[in-house]
């Protein structure tokens, strides 16, 4: 109990909430061949930069897993094996992310996923894996509603009042990502956080109880 509260204490030293405003923050996404981080490869990558509260142009492409796409991967992203050849493979997505990135502060909605699929891939190529701080919405959503059994996208974006874009696609599921962060912001300073290494605080405290 004073290991938590100390360092939830320490936390309350870190940049405040107000920077994710000012300075930003990139929204990634990712869909893959499957659920699995181990197994399953990239489809399809997307990073949405938001600087004040506003969406800049993002970047998204199409990967080729190298295998074929399961159909019922395909049922859900729309992506199919035609539709990635020629596409980058994602060792040449993984080589790119550093410049991409560039060490900004990441979000996305189940973001554990999506940079352990990313980093299997970069510790393949020989490549450190990101150590960026990450926001994850779903995560968040859980800080504030403990109760809830329902943290999907779709879910908490109706919940937001935030209209959802292109879904199961990784550009819009990232663009949705950034927007949601953004009208979560409110309730969790309402919830008394107000710092960024408080938010991750809170959010390893969530995963624990997922």
């Amino acid at each position: 109990m004073i290991g938590r509260l100390w360092r939830r204490l320490e936390a309350r030293r870190g940049p405040r909430i107000e920077t994710l405003l000012r300075d930003g923050f990139v929204a990634i996404d990712v869909e893959t061949t499957g659920l699995d981080p181990v197994r399953d490869d990239l489809v399809a990558f997307a990073a949405v930069p938001f600087a004040h509260g506003v969406p800049a142009t993002g970047y998204s492409t199409l990967v080729d897993p190298g295998r074929s796409i399961p159909p019922a991967s395909t049922a859900i992203h729309g992506i199919t094996d035609a539709m990635v050849a020629g596409a980058p493979d994602a060792r040449e997505l993984a080589a790119s992310l550093d410049g991409l990135l560039a060490g900004r502060l990441l979000v996305g909605h189940g973001i554990d996923f999506d940079l352990a699929v990313i980093n299997r891939v970069r510790r393949a190529s020989g490549l450190r894996p990101l150590r960026h701080v990450a926001l994850d919405t779903l995560l968040l959503d859980a800080v504030l509603r403990p109760g809830s059994r329902d943290f999907s996208l779709e879910h908490l974006a109706g919940r937001l009042g935030v209209e959802v874009v292109g879904r199961h696609t990784a550009l819009g599921d990232a663009l949705t990502a950034g927007r949601m962060l953004l009208a979560l912001l409110p309730d969790l300073e309402r919830a008394g956080f107000r710092t960024i290494p408080e938010l991750r605080w809170a959010q390893g405290r969530a995963r624990m109880h997922l």
